[in-house]
């Protein structure tokens, strides 16, 4: 029998929230699951089919780390690992970090050739001799097997993935031929599944595998952090690591596979029988608070309630943080609140302070850290809504959105901590909302909306620490979302405006 493990998206170097406990996180959760692959399932391989690392430039830190972990696994153990979009470089250079750690013996680094043929990817085989800068596949041999069991390696290619998906269906019946047939084929892969992830931004259906799977027995996907798997063939893990509240929801299945490949003797036309088991991985937990704002006529009574809802849910959490995959060395791990505030405000927006309600949960529930999310509306906006001057919103029967828009981001920005300069504020929400209509880019928005608030009050520039993750679906990017959603009187007025 042969055992191989299986998983991806360790995203090493992520220091989530700027915290660099978040950062330990995500080494401790690979560091189990390599240790718990080895010692308690036997692994004599491991794949890891993409992002590796969380940035493209990393920190020495997060190199010698890295080192540090591969090192504690077995030589004759090998990791067999292809480029995720996290992995890749932010500019053309001749050595990459999976180069470096491939050249050093501590991967192998698997990826194709797509460059020689438009039609047929060139897969090289890897000589520990002479290992070069990649390999194109890995063989594992076994007395037992009337073939190797070879791994291949696609890096990530965005958009291009159907396309370069038809060359390795291609290059690997080529570099069969070439180099002998196999008992058992892994491709490792870095993309989602449209057809069962669809709500994720997967970009490649099961038609466009059809190819691919005439020749991969097991296709070991990463780069959506959710586990999931598609016939008898898809695999994909879950990430070690919740990388936002959406991704720490007790339906969202995080962790790695092991694989149990064993000759077989029933003499049917397939050679090898295979079982594949998930298991959990040990990570932080996140725990979600709601609180719904609308009974609480002040600020003060709002705050009274408040206390004393999160005081009934410390037991909860306590207990929740108790379960196995949460602890670490038998004990509960702080969690990450998921602190969600909904209903109707009924004072100013201005007083509505949920920074020192944040404050008051995160010691309360002994918390490492507090991520807030506003699904509120406020009342005086709702009555705005309803009671705006058709004739100033409406010529000739046509919505002047203008007009609409500066009355309601005018409310809005009265109604928060920023009344003194709500002309000022009003402005920068309507300049955002129109880039966001413009379909401009995420982060064009946001230097927009920094810049304008640096200006505008340069005395708060050195308080404010944005928690701004990349946006997802740059470069054709199918999603592994690593924003948070919050919901403010600006999506509500922009709702208006749209509608």
């Amino acid at each position: 029998m042969l055992t191989f493990g299986h998983i991806a998206d360790t995203h090493l170097g992520h220091r989530q929230y700027g915290l660099n406990q978040r950062e330990d996180d995500m080494v401790s959760s690979t560091r189990t699951a390599f240790q718990e692959m080895v010692e308690k399932r036997e692994t004599e391989a491991i794949v890891l089919p993409g992002d590796l690392f969380h940035s493209r430039d990393l920190r020495p830190k997060v190199l010698h780390q890295t080192e540090q972990e591969l090192d504690q696994i077995p030589d004759d153990v090998p990791v067999l690992a292809s480029r995720g979009n996290h992995d890749e470089n932010l500019t053309p250079r001749d050595v990459t970090w999976l180069n470096y750690l491939h050249q050093r013996g501590q991967v192998v680094f698997l990826k194709a050739d797509l460059d020689a043929d438009p039609d047929t990817a060139r897969f090289e085989p890897y000589d520990p001799e002479d290992p070069g800068e990649y390999a194109g596949f890995y063989d594992l041999n076994r007395e037992e097997f009337d073939g190797p069991v070879r791994v291949f390696g696609l890096q990530w290619r965005g958009a291009k993935t159907g396309k370069a998906l038809q060359q390795v269906a291609n290059g690997i019946q080529a570099a069969n031929e070439e180099y002998g047939e196999p008992a058992f084929t892994v491709l490792l892969a870095h993309f989602g599944m449209e057809d069962e992830v669809p709500t994720l931004g997967g970009t490649v259906t099961h038609t466009e595998l059809r190819g691919v799977k005439e020749v991969v027995d097991y296709l070991a996907l990463g780069h959506i952090h959710k586990r999931y798997e598609a016939g008898d063939w898809i695999y994909n893990p879950g990430s070690p690591e919740a990388h936002n509240t959406r991704e720490g929801r007790d339906d969202w299945e995080h962790g790695y596979y092991s694989v149990n490949l064993s000759p077989d003797a029933s003499g049917s036309d397939e050679s090898v029988n295979y079982e594949v088991a998930h298991h959990e991985s040990k990570r932080r937990p996140y725990y979600r608070i709601e609180f719904d704002v609308t009974p609480h006529e002040s600020p003060g009574e709002l705050e009274s309630a408040f206390q004393e809802h999160v005081q009934g849910e410390q037991s909860a959490v306590k207990e929740y943080c108790g379960q196995s995959k949460y602890t670490a060395r038998g004990e509960p791990r702080d969690p990450i609140l998921d602190l969600r505030f909904t209903g109707t405000l009924q004072f100013s927006r201005g007083d509505f302070r949920t920074d020192e309600l944040a404050a008051y949960a995160e010691e309360t529930c002994e918390a490492l850290y507090v991520q807030v999310n506003t699904g509120i509306r406020t009342a005086n906006v709702q009555q705005l809504i309803s009671e705006i001057d058709e004739g100033e919103v409406f010529k000739d029967g046509q919505l002047n959105t203008a007009a609409l828009e500066d009355s309601v981001f005018e409310t809005i920005a009265q109604e928060s901590m920023y009344a003194e300069n709500a002309s000022d504020v009003a402005d920068v929400l309507g300049d955002a909302h129109q880039m966001a209509q413009a379909e401009e880019a995420v982060e064009d928005i946001q230097d927009s909306v920094s810049s304008a608030r640096r200006d505008l009050f340069p005395e708060l520039a050195d308080d404010v620490v944005l928690d701004i993750d990349e946006d997802p679906f740059a470069d054709g990017d199918a999603a592994e979302t690593e924003g948070e959603e919050s919901r403010t009187e600006t999506d509500e007025a922009a709702e208006v405006v749209n509608e």
